[in-house]
């Protein structure tokens, strides 16, 4: 049998397999842009612009009417790099590629596999939409219709195979129980009851998961007296005022608010519908000490034209409703998502030469890589090895996904 000096590339193409077959959210998100980045490895800091959804207005009547295109953009960018390193003596290089596999390499991929998904799914604190009360667990069969009766109240696509809902162990336990014979074909109810597994139902697929994003919201000191500092606000910034002066971080990415007089509206038609408009904050801020805040918001606040996203903009002195105003509360993020919602490309990183044994390994339909490098350390006498993945992550759509409160 061959060891792990011996055949370097037949442990990277295995390591690649059990990295590939770890992943789980990771498969269902929008991954086609992996191939941009070259097969022959990729470096930190490379990026790809990409395109948003582009909307269109209508007009009523036989005259011409022009519409300028606005082309917006995100940026996917390659600025991660993980690894997984370990250190082996000398009677340990003698192991069979099987008994390497078995100890080290299956344990690192895995726990590489199961970052990844736990850092993509953080992506959900740019997610502008909910159903339910935070840090309320669901209980009935509406709860766990609303996520995707809002994403198509949105106008967002909800082909089956596109959605899909992911879900901690507690939320799956609930909704098997709750949701028990009232979809399934016979084949997959049994399934549902044997091993206490959702697959598909609501129209959408389910997906259980460990890494579930847990959220804690900010100090939020005096929200619930939080005011619209200006009228005539617009774009991916608003100031508030009203609250607890010189809090560090008065407010986390991943909150939550509404203001008064703001109402959803459809992405495509540009209805009214008659709710108010969910935003997130996407970014840590502090308060100065006089109250006020300047929030980054998802999605920008406009109040016309094809990207409209309210129905009307921010009054001065409206009320501002954060879901939580206790602060520091802790809950966790399922959510419902289509595949466009997310972005994630895993590269490889360059080959390493003049080592004890090193493979760069890509898969055949797209460059999802992993590296293995191996290499003596004179000093402790001792074998280093360390597998490589380079990635990115991208909230490309964050509109088109729905969380889904629970505690």
């Amino acid at each position: 049998m061959p060891n792990v000096f011996s055949n370097p590339d037949m442990v990277g193409a295995k390591s690649l397999l059990f990295f590939n077959n770890a992943l789980q959210a990771a498969k269902h998100v929008d991954r086609q842009w992996e191939s941009k980045f070259g097969i022959e490895g990729a470096k930190i800091g490379d990026s790809l612009r990409l395109r948003r959804a582009n909307n269109a207005t209508v007009t009523v009547g036989n005259a011409f009417t022009s519409e300028n295109i606005e082309e917006r953009t995100r940026t996917l960018v390659i600025d991660t790099p993980l690894q997984a390193g370990f250190t082996m003596d000398n009677a340990d290089m003698a192991l069979t590629v099987d008994l390497f596999e078995e100890r080290y390499a299956i344990p690192r991929t895995r726990a590489l596999a199961n970052y990844i998904d736990r850092w993509l799914l953080q992506l959900v604190r740019q997610v502008p939409n909910a159903t339910g009360t935070y840090n309320t667990a669901p209980t009935a069969l509406a709860n766990f219709q609303a996520p995707l009766t809002r994403l198509r109240d949105f106008g967002v696509p909800d082909d089956i195979e596109d959605m899909l809902f992911i879900m901690s162990p507690g939320e799956e336990e609930v909704a098997v129980r709750v949701l028990s014979g009232l979809f399934e074909s016979g084949p997959r109810l049994k399934e549902q009851y044997e091993k206490g597994e959702m697959r598909q139902a609501l129209g959408v697929r389910w997906l259980r998961s460990q890494n579930v994003y847990t959220h804690t919201t900010g100090l939020l000191g005096g929200a619930a007296n939080a005011l619209i500092a200006g009228a005539g606000q617009t774009g991916s910034a608003l100031n508030i005022d009203g609250v607890t002066g010189g809090q560090a971080p008065w407010s986390r990415a991943g909150d939550m608010f509404t203001y008064a007089g703001g109402n959803a509206v459809n992405s495509i038609t540009g209805v009214d519908l008659g709710f108010l408009r969910q935003f997130a904050v996407t970014a840590d801020t502090n308060s100065a000490a006089g109250g006020t805040v300047t929030l980054a918001i998802e999605p920008e606040i406009v109040t016309s034209g094809a990207n409209q996203t309210v129905s009307a903009g921010p009054a001065n002195d409206a009320v501002v409703t954060f879901f939580d105003t206790t602060g520091e509360v802790v809950a966790r993020q399922p959510l419902l998502m289509h595949r466009n919602a997310f972005a994630l490309a895993i590269a490889a990183e360059p080959a390493v030469k003049g080592v004890h044994a090193s493979s760069m390994k890509t898969a055949e339909d797209a460059p999802v890589g992993i590296r293995y490098v191996c290499w003596w350390d004179g000093d402790l006498n001792v074998f280093k090895f360390r597998y490589d993945v380079l990635c990115g992550r991208l909230a490309q759509n964050p509109g088109f996904a729905c969380r889904l409160h629970t505690s």
